[in-house]
């Protein structure tokens, strides 16, 4: 079994989203939080069963999803381990969504979903440098283009560097970097940016109106000052019958 706490492997037997739908989310959730890490060992069916209260078919159902979306890899009469991914990285040349809307000529907009007070996973913590445990702020937002839903994103900040975030109202669609830059004088000026292909779950193709199994992507982006200085984490999925992605590459002669 992996170090992460029992109290981790959790869902809720009252919602109407199929139980491995949940358990495969849940799961999901731990790698990309870092509390299942690359090359780890899942816990075996059976432990997962008696975690989550179901039965070994259930599991086993949301492990070949996760399987099959490269999260996870099976061993034959070894276990289940968890995949480091396989990610390319790329320089962003507009960093925020509200900046990329506009330069292309779409109207940026925002559904709130979620927003709520937690504490910094060991990934976060890594990504944002703030000890394991410090308070985040986490706001997931259906962002929309032209009113068309096309990413499900979540971000987390520093609660303690940002104090004020956690009551902002996020129905007016404002931009997250522009209330930085206006409330906290931070400025984002650099990014890194990883991106994942995936398909979308039943939990998620919901946001967008569309069915679960659709081929997607998952971007995961820490956004820095010009100090280098990270100031946001965070994590989207695409909408992949709407999304379109626009990279401009140039060579720059550095010198020696």
């Amino acid at each position: 079994m992996p170090n992460t706490p029992q109290s981790q492997f959790k869902i809720d037997p009252a919602s109407a989203l199929p139980l491995y739908d949940q358990i495969e989310r849940n799961l999901r959730d731990m790698i990309i939080n870092g509390q299942l890490a690359p090359g780890e060992t899942m816990p075996r069916e059976w432990d997962l069963a008696e975690l989550y209260g179901v039965s070994r078919l259930t599991v086993r159902r949301a492990l070949d999803d996760l399987s099959r979306q490269n999260w996870v890899e099976k061993k034959q009469g070894v276990g289940t381990f968890v995949r480091q991914p396989v990610t390319a990285r790329i320089a962003a040349s507009r960093l925020s969504f509200t900046a990329q809307m506009r330069a292309i000529g779409r109207v940026p907009g925002s559904r709130p979903i979620e927003q709520s007070q937690g504490i910094a996973t060991v990934k976060i913590a890594r990504a944002l440098r703030v000890p394991e445990g410090d308070p985040i702020t986490k706001i997931t937002r259906v962002r929309l283009a032209d009113d068309v839903p096309i990413l499900l994103e979540t971000a987390c900040l520093s609660s303690i560097r940002f104090p004020s975030l956690i009551g902002h109202d996020w129905s007016k669609g404002d931009s997250l970097y522009e209330i930085l830059r206006q409330d906290y004088q931070v400025t984002v000026s650099a990014m890194d940016h990883t991106i994942k292909p995936v398909t979308l779950t039943a939990a998620e193709a919901r946001y967008f109106g569309t069915k679960a199994g659709i081929p997607a992507l998952l971007s995961e982006t820490i956004a820095y000052t010009s100090d280098a200085s990270p100031v946001e984490y965070a994590w989207s999925f695409s909408n992949g019958q709407h999304g379109e992605f626009y990279f401009h590459f140039q060579h720059t002669d550095a010198g020696p």
